[in-house]
Parts: structure tokens; sequence; C-alpha cells
């Protein structure tokens, strides 16, 4: 082939050279006595004796000769087609050269079982995180220093829910004069994270402090509220006529909301959609999960 496809000494010790080839090694062969079939036969044959590394390299260099559909221009046509079609030939028969299709397919697969495998460790890691969510959730009487240690554990919850769903997260930090329980970006828009464990609902007071902190921000920063105890009607009505002329820029989620997700019944990104989705398109400003 390399006599018949192509024309230019250079261009035989470009491709080795390519494939990986030691310049010093193909160079000592290529003298104006050797013809370049003969350089090429004296350089395989040096490859061959170098074991492992000099078999990478001769594959390599059968898989950048076959991807040539032509010989070069100034080589021979018929002569030079006919050596790249015979070396594609061997090199499948030797399964050095894989068909196109053969490549796609075994590409598929491979992506298939990377999937597979992520898909798998997500489920563990989301199995651990739900485990530690339930020994919170168990009932059993708690001191207040207790009850204050459960809330800062489901700000850590929400963040390694969000972190296992590749959302760039921030987790806890303090701003001059208020406490962002976390952040996160979705959709184009900012969510500041307020979270609460407490035995009763939010109180009124409660969402309109994060309110009035969303609404002093950009028009792109929203709120995502989250009270493990649920919400009270009255108050959600409250905060519905109250905030009726302003922006609908909270999203509620209450402990039932959580447990869906973290059981996995729901995906917390189609769970975040579904809640963003009613708010934007019915201007619901609570939408329980599943119920």
């Amino acid at each position: 082939m390399c006599r018949d496809a192509f024309y230019y000494r250079d261009d035989v010790r470009a491709i080795f050279l390519d494939a990986g080839c030691p310049a010093a090694m193909y160079d000592r062969y290529d003298v104006l006595d050797n013809s370049k079939a003969k350089i090429a036969r004296f350089v395989l044959n040096d490859l061959r004796s170098l074991g492992g590394q000099g078999q990478a390299i001769q594959r390599k260099l059968v898989q950048e000769l076959c991807q040539m559909d032509r010989p070069r221009p100034e080589a021979d046509p018929v002569g030079g087609r006919e050596a790249i079609a015979e070396l594609k030939r061997e090199a499948t028969k030797i399964r050095l050269l894989v068909d196109s299709e053969q490549a796609a397919a075994k590409q598929r697969r491979a992506k298939a079982e990377q999937q597979q495998r992520a898909q798998a460790r997500r489920q563990e890691q989301l199995g651990e995180i739900r485990q530690r969510f339930y020994e919170h959730l168990k009932e059993r009487p708690r001191s207040t220093a207790e009850i204050q240690q459960r809330g800062y554990a489901l700000e850590g919850l929400i963040a390694d829910l969000f972190e296992l769903h590749d959302f760039q997260y921030r987790r806890a930090y303090r701003l001059a004069h208020e406490q962002i329980d976390g952040s996160f970006h979705f959709r184009g828009f900012t969510y500041l994270v307020e979270a609460k464990w407490e035995a009763n609902p939010p109180t009124f007071s409660d969402i309109a402090k994060l309110k009035a902190n969303l609404d002093g921000k950009a028009e792109s920063t929203r709120g995502l509220f989250v009270a493990m105890a649920g919400y009270d009607d009255n108050v959600l009505e409250h905060m519905v006529e109250v905030f009726r002329r302003s922006p609908n820029n909270l999203v509620l989620v209450d402990g039932q909301d959580l447990i869906m997700i973290f059981e996995g019944r729901l995906a917390l990104v189609d769970a975040l959609i579904a809640k963003i989705d009613a708010a934007e398109q019915e201007g619901k400003v609570w939408y329980p999960l599943g119920r």
C-alpha cells in the first residue's frame, strides 16, 4: 500500500509518525536506496520487536491507513484504491478494523452501560440520603437543641439531594442582614432556599420574610420554601391576597413532597418543573405533588 497509495516519501513518513512511530526508528531506513515499501517493511519489523508498545503503534498505523478513502492525488489511482481496499479487508478479518455500524453499536452499548452504572450509583447515594432523612423523621421526644439541629440537618439533606442531581448548589451562607439556607440555578432563575423543620406550619410572617428578600433582589431571583410540617390554608389564602399585585416568585415544598422525591417516586427535576409550571401557567402558589 505504501508503494501504490502514496507518491511522496514524506507522506509515508508523516503517517508513520502520526501513529506514534519514533522518528529515529523511521529515519534510520529513510535513505534513497530504500523504496517506500522497503522502508515500511523495515520499520514494521522493528516495531514488532518492541512487543506490546510496538503492536499498539502498528494497530494505530493500520487504523490511520484504513481511514483513507482514496490514494494520494499523485499516486496510482487504480492500484492505490485496490491496496486500500485490500488492507481494509485484512484489517477487518483480524478485527483491527470495525465497520462504522459495528463501531456505532459498540459506542451506544458503552454509553448505555455507563448511564446504567451512573444511575445505579445515583440510586445508591439517594438511598443513603433517604436513610438519613428517615432517621430524622422518626417520631420521638426531642430537646430544643435537637430540634434546632434537625433544622440544620434538613439544610444539608436538601443540599445533598440537589448535588446528587448535578445542580450547582450553594450551601447555607450568611449575608449582611439575612441567612440563606442554600441557593441554586434552574431554568434561568436563581432560587434562594428557606428550610424549616418545625412542629407547626410556617406563619405568614415566615413566608413574607422570604418574599420581601426576593422582591428586593433581581427579577431573576425566586424562592424555594421547604416546610416539613406543611402549610396552613388560611396562611396561604392570606398570602395570595396580600401579594396579589406582586410577582409570584415562590415555590412551596412540604414534607410529603420531599418523601416522594427521596423515595424516588418522582425525580427532583420533574418535581421542580411540575411546581414551577403550575405557578407560571396556572398561577398556583401551592401545588402539592401527587395529591
